[in-house]
């Protein structure tokens, strides 16, 4: 089994940007830009006792999964990427 990899995007964001590009397919500054934009939606809320992942997370997965073309990514491959 894989462990997520997500621990490492904050490393890659700060001393390695072309890996977390390689990861979610913006470059950090972006990343932020995004994440500032998005992160008080409503979306992000909800009201019931299933924690939602925080916003940064969400959004990673959602940028590495659409950086990907067709059957190039699985759930399977996010599952064990994400965790």
């Amino acid at each position: 089994m894989k462990a997520s990899q997500l621990p490492l995007l904050k490393h890659f964001a700060d001393h390695r940007p072309y890996l977390f590009c390689q990861r979610v397919r913006v470059n950090p500054d972006i990343f932020d830009d995004i994440l500032d934009q998005i992160s008080d939606h409503p979306i992000f809320s909800n009201q019931s006792h299933n924690c939602q992942l925080p916003v940064a997370i969400q959004l990673a997965i959602f940028l590495n999964r659409a950086g990907h073309y067709r059957n190039e990514i699985s759930p399977e491959y996010v599952a064990q990427w994400a965790g």
